[in-house]
């Protein structure tokens, strides 16, 4: 996508107690049905509404570089790293987001800004059973987390974790803020876990 996509993030998280068996080695980036991202992410001012709004009537180039918000470089198992640009509003099961891509360019403008909340982990995204399940390992707060999203709440409600990942849940943190990216961003910059290198092509 280039433009902003203003939807609803449906979505509950859990806290694992460690990396499910099946993603834990090099037989995770041979299975066609889990992709494997590295991933580092830094947080601006606070979106609000009025930012929503200014993006959605005016969706600002590619090139620009973001002043709200939440930045994000994808680095992919083919090696191209892909940038975003995420403003979420609200809390718990259901928030607001939208989200655009923007340039390596627009990405290093603004990475400086986000000092003190970043954050950097490991994603496997694994299809299954129609759904798309997020397994996350952070560096720094040593955490992993899953998620799964839904078109609506009944259907996310219903939702049954599989085997493979049931077995590693302590417990469910869809509501419980600590748990957070956000937070988790801040809680890396107190504990000092930061990387100044560079996000770019080139960069980790």
């Amino acid at each position: 996508m280039s433009g902003p996509s203003d939807d609803l993030e449906i979505e509950r998280k859990w806290l694992l107690h460690r990396l499910p068996q099946r993603l834990d080695g090099d037989a995770a980036t041979l299975d066609p049905r889990i992709e494997v991202l590295e991933i580092r992410q830094g947080y601006l001012s606070v979106a609000t509404e009025p930012d929503f709004q200014q993006a959605i009537d005016h969706p600002p180039d590619p090139d620009q570089s973001p002043q709200v918000g939440r930045i994000r470089a994808n680095r992919c198992s083919d090696g191209t790293t892909r940038f975003e640009h995420t403003l979420k509003l609200g809390s718990g099961l259901v928030r607001r987001e939208l989200e655009r891509l923007i340039t390596a360019r627009a990405f290093e403008a603004a990475w400086p800004e986000t000092r003190g909340r970043r954050l950097e982990k490991t994603r496997w995204r694994i299809r299954e059973a129609g759904f798309v399940w997020e397994v996350d390992r952070l560096r720094v707060p040593a955490v992993v987390l899953a998620e799964v999203e839904a078109p609506d709440e009944e259907t996310l409600l219903a939702i049954q974790p599989p085997a493979w990942l049931a077995c590693c849940i302590d417990r469910e943190v869809t509501s419980d803020s600590a748990y957070r990216n956000a937070e988790l961003a801040f809680q890396q910059g107190l504990l000092g876990g930061e990387a100044d290198q560079p996000t770019g092509p080139g960069g980790g």
